[in-house]
């Protein structure tokens, strides 16, 4: 990994895997990096409801979903980072809380570059 003022470098090799979360820094601000099926996504280490460590000690989860005829299904798989401190869920992909969209983890760009990754400290919708 090389670091910038804005920006990290990710090598292919320093990915996680599915259902595991890469930490990285630029400057002061912890970052989580998770896959997502082929996409890559970063979100702030700080669960917006209380400040818990979201992404340094959450754990990845799949949610349980309601139909339109009742049953359940589960969703996604591994689609959900849960804070560790009062087990509040938020999407990988968008930063949001599926209970109460008014919460939402900030997400920062990331960028195909090479054989690797940027995470930069511009936010954005999405994940490369």
């Amino acid at each position: 990994m090389s670091e910038g003022d804005r920006e990290v470098r990710i090598a292919a090799a320093d990915l996680p895997p599915p259902g595991r979360i890469a930490m990285v820094e630029i400057g002061r601000h912890r970052i989580g990096v998770m896959r997502l099926g082929e996409e890559i996504h970063a979100l702030a280490d700080r669960c917006p409801h209380r400040g818990g460590p979201l992404c340094s000690s959450g754990q990845i989860v799949t949610s349980i979903e309601r139909r339109p005829d009742g049953t359940l299904d589960l969703g996604p798989e591994g689609a959900l980072i849960r804070c560790p401190w009062h087990k509040w869920d938020f999407d990988i992909a968008t930063g949001t809380c599926p209970v109460d969209g008014h919460m939402r983890v900030r997400t920062y760009a990331v960028r195909r570059d090479g054989h690797g990754v940027v995470v930069s400290l511009d936010r954005t919708p999405g994940g490369v």
